[in-house]
């Protein structure tokens, strides 16, 4: 299974892309970059990537192959991501079919956008985002990571190390279940 990893065509933040690729890589985690485009697309501090998949192809071939989306942040995700009616319906099928949907920095907007974290704990990179999650009902917490239901979220490019690892964590079980001594799986 692979992470599909969404990103803005231009000025997606450089660490928030490199650190989890990095992770991914050394996990033995295989991904794949999707976009509004085809091509090389550049971050905002000068690195590229290679993009071969755009949002559209991956809603027409299907999701089968991925257990997590992930999206990048950077000023190019709130120009050409917080809208994208494609990648809005790809966090609506990933979490329909109870696949991870991560974002960090500025992403989280778009999986609010989706209506997936109504009432329901997340962060985001502070400022004007945090408004913009409140508009969608999100309970937004000052933590650099937040994961519950199969939904990361993280605040920004330093949060990117330990972001990638619970992607990581959920390709091989659930980080959220903490076994107990307890009968039936409960503490008492």
């Amino acid at each position: 299974m692979k992470v599909l990893i969404a990103i803005p065509p231009e000025k997606f933040r450089d660490e928030e892309l490199l650190i989890p690729v990095k992770k991914f890589q050394e996990a033995g985690v295989t991904y794949e970059l999707a976009s509004t485009h085809v091509g090389v697309v550049m971050g905002v501090l000068g690195k590229k990537a290679k993009v071969n998949r755009t949002f559209e192809d991956v809603l027409l071939s299907g999701v089968d192959d991925y257990y997590a989306l992930m999206i990048v942040g950077g000023p190019g995700t709130q120009v050409h991501l917080w809208n994208n009616r494609h990648l809005i319906e790809l966090v609506t099928i990933f979490n329909t079919r109870q696949k991870v949907v991560a974002a960090i920095d500025n992403a989280p907007i778009v999986v609010a956008k989706a209506g997936i974290l109504k009432k329901k704990i997340a962060t985001v990179a502070p400022g004007l985002t945090v408004r913009e999650m409140m508009k969608e009902d999100a309970i937004i917490q000052n933590k650099p990571v937040v994961y519950k239901d199969r939904i990361v979220t993280a605040m920004g490019f330093e949060a990117a190390e330990e972001f990638a690892s619970i992607i990581i964590k959920y390709e091989k079980g659930n980080p959220e279940f903490v076994p107990t001594s307890g009968k039936a799986g409960f503490a008492f």
